[in-house]
């Protein structure tokens, strides 16, 4: 993939500076036509431009494992609602025992 500044980038893909900074933070959605173009600008297919897109945060990327597990167990209602007492429980103590 190709290097750019944004100046460089919002030229070459014929769009403003300010359209492709919103772009960038996902404050505007540009047409599929003017994606096409930012991606035959910086030498990539138009797919890699949404690599990553729906990814989890970090913290959620963290909480994968857990949540994988929890569906493997294939719990029932009345567990499920058991281990989040368990759970609820076992934070609230550890958080009592740190403002002591």
């Amino acid at each position: 993939m190709l290097s750019f500044t944004q100046e460089e980038l919002a030229e070459k893909a014929n769009i403003s500076v300010s359209f492709l900074s919103m772009i960038e933070r996902a404050q505007r959605m540009p047409h599929v036509e003017t994606l096409a173009t930012i991606s035959e600008v910086l030498g990539v297919p138009l797919s890699e431009l949404f690599v990553g897109v729906n990814e989890p945060k970090d913290r959620s990327k963290a909480l994968l494992p857990l949540i994988g597990l929890l569906e493997d167990l294939s719990l029932r209602p009345d567990e499920v609602e058991a281990l989040v007492t368990v759970v609820k429980a076992m934070f609230k103590r550890d958080r009592d025992l740190k403002r002591v």
